[in-house]
């Protein structure tokens, strides 16, 4: 597991420890003012994408196991001047990562890996304040929204070795972040707002549609996981308890299961979800306090 601690400058790498039964501290890389910490696996070698505000983001690498990871290479300087969010996707199978920039002179940046480093493939949506990106599969293509201070959801389709306009997300303004997720065959947006109501919308086949609102004030992430059978959605808040929601197979509807706390997470920004050794755990990332980590309770309420 890979985390980002902004206030303390630094990403986290735990690792589970089989003989004390928690996860431990494996390394500490030093990244001030990161916003985001993005793994990256292939074969032996570990490749961690360290977004940054200030200073510039840098690529991480450790060339095998036992080895300490060790900063590589500066990413794109000159186009990621203010980040904001980073995810991997792969692309005509190649690795790559898309970094969303809040920048209003940057641009939200497409990195691909060329040789041994991670180089810029295509500048996407400049001068729109980018401040979130998710990647996601629609009609077996591969496709990217981004989400921006200036205008309604932008959905990208990969087309000819590149990301071309869509479409936009309609109703759906003032959005901060997008996750997506998929059940019985068809595909779900979570969008989150700070102020008003967050939306689940649904994949229809040419555009996505408003399915459902839930009130969010203060909330910077509306999160969907998979966690052992069930179709959970977890709506953080700078205000309130967090709110984990469950997805009514018959209705297919979001309906409410149980907050998070006390204690309250304080500005929680992410959640993961992680099995190890048959256990179920949540991490909840938190901007103003510590990250959280619960293990799931299965209570059987059959008798």
């Amino acid at each position: 597991m890979v985390l980002a601690q902004p206030f303390a400058g630094r990403c986290l790498i735990l690792s589970w420890d089989y003989g004390l039964q928690r996860f431990r501290l494996e390394e500490e890389l030093s990244a001030p003012s990161v916003v985001s910490c993005k793994p990256l696996v292939l074969g032996l070698r570990l490749f961690v994408l360290a977004a940054r505000l200030w200073g510039g983001s840098q690529l991480w690498a450790r060339p095998g196991p036992g080895l300490r990871l060790a900063p590589t290479q500066a990413l794109a300087p000159k186009r990621l001047l203010r980040p904001n969010d980073a995810e991997l996707l792969w692309l005509d199978g190649q690795p790559c990562f898309v970094v969303a920039d809040a920048s209003k002179a940057g641009s939200t940046t497409l990195l691909c890996r060329d040789g041994p480093g991670f180089y810029p493939r295509q500048s996407l949506h400049a001068w729109h304040r980018d401040t979130d990106a998710e990647a996601l599969e629609l009609d077996g293509r591969p496709h990217l929204l981004l989400a921006s201070a200036s205008q309604r959801p932008v959905l990208f389709h990969w087309f000819g070795g590149r990301f071309e306009r869509r479409t936009d997300i309609p109703e759906a303004e003032d959005v901060y972040a997008t996750r997506h997720f998929q059940a019985s065959g068809d595909v779900f947006l979570c969008l989150t707002r700070y102020i008003g109501d967050s939306l689940v919308m649904r994949w229809d086949g040419s555009m996505f549609r408003l399915l459902q609102q839930l009130p969010s004030r203060g909330a910077h992430v509306f999160q969907p996981l998979l966690i052992a059978r069930d179709q959970l959605a977890i709506l953080g808040s700078d205000f309130a308890f967090s709110q984990v929601f469950h997805l009514e197979p018959d209705k297919g509807l979001l309906e409410p299961l149980q907050e998070l706390g006390p204690p309250a997470l304080v500005a929680p920004r992410a959640f993961a979800h992680i099995a190890m050794a048959g256990r179920h755990f949540l991490f909840a990332a938190c901007f103003k306090g510590p990250t959280q980590i619960y293990q799931l309770h299965e209570l059987d309420l059959s008798a």
